[in-house]
């Protein structure tokens, strides 16, 4: 698993010194007072200036200060000239006004300034959902128009929803926001009108008349004390300044439980914080699509998010490392995917041996048949539109009974399918323990991932896994040759198909792990290693040091090294824009302006600043937190997000 979202309802075994130490005081002019106490979602990234120092001392101090800071900021200040070509050049030649033109040539310095003025002041995110509140004159309206004959309109049901952006403390600076908005709209051929209430002067969006929403949508910013305010939502922006005047009197967002949290977890440099209230969300999917999507609480139950109360997060420096803890709040029974985790510590001897250059590995705790039965449960909710025909006789009971019929349907044909009973001959003789890792040297990223699960009863297993061909061969839609091997006393099995394209299925149970791969190779080399043969992964001095300062009693570990996928996307970049710079060329050779391929950085000169990812998972029964400690993450780290590159790239180029 890639960086865990975590969320945090603090709990004190789970909880570092910081935790003990009360929050520092809301400032009078907080930009986070202006929010309301009932936000869902909460964002604040409070920009470089802020921690200039905490950013020379990590990671990217070094990589800034070199010559790969110079190609971003060389990359940062071609987006302005790009957008300069078209926001500057096409008026021109469209023939408008001086004035216009003026206008354009004023906005877009403005918008070269907005990075700028973003690094140093940060940036604040925070939206809500609220159910339909009707009002008098609403319900009487309603009424009316039924008695007419005429349904009420779509804004009779919708809930109020509002997004808010703040760029805090911005005062003067506040034309460089204006300034590249009106660029924007300008660009989008939006129209914008000025407006003012409640003593607040701004501009707000203009929706056009046809072809737009079938409800009310308004868009307006507008400075609100030092700080910049953008809004879109369904009220209108007098109604949201109203209530803002009324939160900051009040102290909005900042006595909320989650906010007083996220400003003191995690122990190190915080730079960017939040929450997201799951409760509060999951009872308004609840109660706004609950009575028209029958069983939706029974299915949101059962798959755990409903009894995901918070989450929370923070992240930030210390030292050269890049830090964060997500913690997620589930203090009641726990159900689906939130019962599959287990807590008992997992460390560096509960992992199978794997390659000395293992690129990436997730090892987690996972209990069997809680994991299979939260797999059911996902699988029914994702296909509860499907009929299965088990529903009508069900259907007379509950909705809870319709799900249980469908479940056990799913499980009858999964055994089906496998030629196995799979919480009688598989489950209960597997283990605890779930890896997964990969290795460049045995496999191409993605296509070498090897699954490694434990085993309480070795032949059990063995059984079980011989029996799942018939399934394979539905899954290859061809007949499947099987050829049994033997390396060092242990017997493998590779599957061969035309279905399977150009993997080889193979597994082995190797000791106490079943392993499975997409190719041999991988499986030869954890029988190899088992015995002693060739060598196996053990962290680095510096990274068994890190590792120690990390909680021992987590039921997670995750490891990844950057510099394998780092260094095979500064490969694959100058191909990329290279692609991309040829893509629809059909002018003249005076037309053809290159892409700069020199702005891709060095691999060895990025990657001399990389050390691995680490990150525990940990589980006290109420709170699952994640702690982060990394050089850098990317996405999709857990399987490597080389191939999807390549693929685009020769998706642009073919």
């Amino acid at each position: 698993m890639p960086r865990l979202l975590a969320p945090a309802l603090a709990v004190p075994a789970l909880a570092s010194p910081a935790f003990a130490a009360d929050p520092p005081a809301a400032a009078p002019d907080a930009p986070e007072r202006l929010l309301p106490p009932s936000t869902q979602p909460y964002v604040r990234w409070d920009g470089i200036t802020a921690h200039n120092d905490a950013y020379k001392k990590s990671l990217w101090g070094g990589v800034m200060a070199g010559p790969t800071g110079d190609n971003v900021r060389a990359l940062i200040a071609k987006g302005p000239k790009l957008l300069g070509a078209t926001v500057l050049a096409d008026p021109l030649l469209e023939g408008k006004s001086p004035t216009e033109l003026k206008a354009n040539l004023t906005d877009f310095k403005s918008a070269e300034k907005l990075i700028e003025l973003i690094a140093d002041k940060g940036v604040i995110l925070a939206a809500e959902v609220r159910e339909p509140a009707p009002t008098l004159k609403g319900i009487s309206g309603a009424v009316g128009g039924l008695i007419g004959g005429k349904m009420p309109g779509p804004e009779a049901l919708m809930p109020d929803a509002q997004l808010v952006v703040i760029v805090p403390d911005v005062g003067a600076k506040a034309d460089v926001l204006f300034g590249s908005l009106r660029l924007l709209m300008r660009k989008g051929e939006n129209k914008i009108e000025p407006f003012e209430a409640g003593g607040r002067k701004g501009v707000q969006f203009v929706a056009p008349k046809d072809g737009g929403p079938p409800f009310s949508l308004h868009s307006a910013w507008w400075v609100e004390g030092k700080h910049f305010v953008f809004y879109v939502g369904t009220r209108k922006p007098a109604a949201v300044i109203e209530e803002m005047q009324a939160n900051a009197a009040k102290g909005g967002l900042t006595g909320h439980p989650l906010f007083q949290r996220c400003i003191k977890t995690g122990g190190f440099e915080s730079v960017t914080r939040g929450f997201v209230n799951t409760g509060a969300v999951v009872n308004l999917a609840k109660n706004l699509a609950g009575p028209f999507v029958p069983g939706l609480k029974e299915r949101l139950d059962g798959t755990g998010l409903g009894g995901l109360k918070a989450v929370v997060f923070s992240s930030g420096f210390e030292g050269k490392e890049s830090r964060a803890v997500y913690e997620f709040d589930v203090p009641g029974e726990r159900k689906g995917i939130t019962k599959a985790l287990k807590n008992a510590p997992l460390g560096l001897a509960d992992l199978p041996p794997m390659p000395p250059d293992v690129s990436r590995f997730s090892a987690l705790r996972l209990d069997p048949a809680a994991t299979y039965d939260a797999g059911l449960n996902l699988i029914e909710l994702l296909t509860m539109n499907q009929d299965f025909g088990v529903e009508e006789g069900a259907g007379k009971k509950n909705a809870a009974a319709v799900i249980k019929a469908r479940k056990e349907y799913l499980m009858r044909e999964t055994d089906k399918f496998l030629g196995i009973s799979v919480t009688e001959d598989l489950l209960p003789h597997l283990g605890d323990k779930v890896v997964v890792f990969q290795s460049p040297t045995e496999g191409l990223q993605v296509f070498g991932t090897v699954v490694c699960v434990s085993v309480k009863d070795a032949a059990k297993v063995r059984t079980a896994a011989d029996r799942v061909q018939r399934a394979l061969e539905a899954i290859a839609n061809s007949p499947i040759k099987v050829r049994k091997k033997t390396l060092m006393g242990v017997e493998y099995r590779e599957f061969y198909a035309r279905g399977f394209g150009i993997i080889t299925p193979t597994y082995a149970v190797v000791g106490d792990w079943l392993v499975v791969a997409g190719h041999p190779q991988a499986v030869q080399g954890v029988i190899l290693r088992s015995k002693g043969e060739i060598e196996k992964w053990k962290p680095d001095d510096a990274t068994a040091k890190r590792l120690a300062r990390m909680p021992a009693d987590g039921c997670g570990l995750q490891y990844c090294n950057p510099k394998s996928t780092v260094g095979n996307l500064c490969t694959i970049g100058p191909l990329f824009l290279s692609a991309f710079g040829l893509r629809d060329f059909g002018g003249s050779e005076t037309d053809f302006d290159p892409t700069d391929v020199g702005l891709v950085p060095n691999a060895h000169e990025l990657n001399r600043h990389l050390f691995p990812n680490l990150t525990v998972t940990r589980d006290d029964g109420k709170t699952i937190r994640v702690e982060v400690n990394e050089s850098v993450s990317l996405p999709l780290e857990v399987v490597g997000l080389e191939p999807f590159a390549f693929a685009i790239t020769l998706g642009l180029r073919f």
